[in-house]
């Protein structure tokens, strides 16, 4: 366990999230991964702005790169991944699950030990947990601890 020295998540200066929701079309949802080197899409309520899961740019890859199924010639009729939206692909988050707030002001090592127990990423809210503001992976931490080599493991 790292000693981050009283630095918060805000510290990781991660780049704003971009949400989408479940009406987005999923080839739009992969050209935005690409474009902005995004492992991790929040999928937001459109009505509500609320949190409803995400999708990984992982499993954009796979979906786009396993062969699809046979395309209509009618263009009234596209079939596939032509038409299909994020809704159909993306990750529930469980409603009766609770949900760990993670803010800019949550202490890294807590970030650390969430990731520690088998995140693969968290989502960063305000208090209120009514935005989504950014998402952070363990490499985030990791690039943290390089660019500050005063940060050491243990206690000091």
């Amino acid at each position: 366990m790292h000693d981050f020295r009283g630095s918060t998540v805000e510290d990781l200066n991660l780049p704003p999230a971009f949400s989408i929701t479940p009406e987005t079309p999923l080839e739009h949802a992969l050209e935005l991964s690409f474009e902005r080197s995004y492992s991790y899409l929040p999928v937001i309520s459109s009505r509500t702005r609320s949190l409803l899961g995400y999708l990984s740019a992982e499993q954009l890859q796979k979906t786009f790169s396993s062969p699809s199924p046979p395309r209509s010639t009618d263009d009234s009729q596209k079939g596939g991944l032509a038409s299909a939206t994020v809704r159909s692909f993306m990750h529930r988050f469980p409603k009766k699950q609770p949900f760990q707030k993670i803010t800019p002001d949550t202490p890294l090592e807590e970030l650390e030990e969430f990731f520690e127990t088998g995140h693969d990423f968290a989502v960063i809210t305000d208090g209120d947990r009514r935005f989504v503001l950014a998402v952070a992976v363990p490499e985030d931490l990791q690039n943290f601890v390089k660019r500050r080599p005063s940060i050491s493991l243990g206690n000091v």
